[in-house]
């Protein structure tokens, strides 16, 4: 089945793929976070760009039932898996500087617009004090990524949402900006997103 939602994904980023039910969503997109390198070497990152903006963006819908609480007992997995999606996909395939390249294709931007696509920071923290302590090691990891485009893309986030959970976002972005080896670029961006003014 994972093949062929991944050929689904991949085709135009319009198709529905047809899974049976919403724990098959957590597993196939679980996956697919898993698996992200190998897919961008079989299919490249245009096309891998289009899968990630079907898998994360509002015209599958699929990550509002990845995050379905019925789903709940494969969150962690889940939110574990984008260290992957990170890892191996958008700082092994994107330039090692801000506002590289690729941000003007699909793929540079599902890096960078991760967050902000159909519902993922809502579904997250706007629900309960528990959802949100199960993301903090994705939101950690990312902040001590040493990629900027892997800092930027979490950074994005923190704008969004530094004003609506400041206990928890601020200390993160203060501590973050401590490092006095951030890119002069990334820094410049951290201090706006303290304004929570993100675009």
């Amino acid at each position: 089945m994972f093949d062929d939602f991944v050929l689904d994904a991949i085709s135009d980023g319009k198709t529905d793929f047809d899974y049976d039910t919403k724990h098959d969503a957590i597993q196939l997109l679980t996956q697919f976070n898993r698996e992200i390198d190998s897919i961008v070497n079989q299919y490249g990152t245009d096309k891998t760009g289009v899968a990630v903006w079907y898998c994360y963006g509002c015209v599958s819908g699929m990550i509002h039932d990845v995050l379905d609480e019925s789903t709940f007992g494969g969150w962690g997995e889940f939110y574990d898996s984008l260290k992957s999606l990170y890892d191996e996909g958008f700082a092994k395939h994107c330039e090692n500087k801000f506002n590289h390249r690729l941000r003007a294709t699909k793929f540079g931007t599902a890096c960078y617009m991760l967050w902000d696509m159909d519902g993922i920071e809502y579904l997250t923290f706007d629900r309960s004090p528990g959802q949100m302590k199960m993301a903090e090691p994705i939101i950690d990891y990312g902040l001590n990524h040493q990629h900027p485009v892997v800092q930027e893309s979490i950074l994005h986030c923190v704008g969004h949402q530094i004003d609506f959970h400041p206990d928890f976002f601020r200390p993160k972005l203060n501590s973050f900006l401590r490092n006095k080896k951030l890119d002069s670029k990334i820094r410049e961006y951290a201090l706006q997103c303290k304004s929570g003014i993100t675009l």
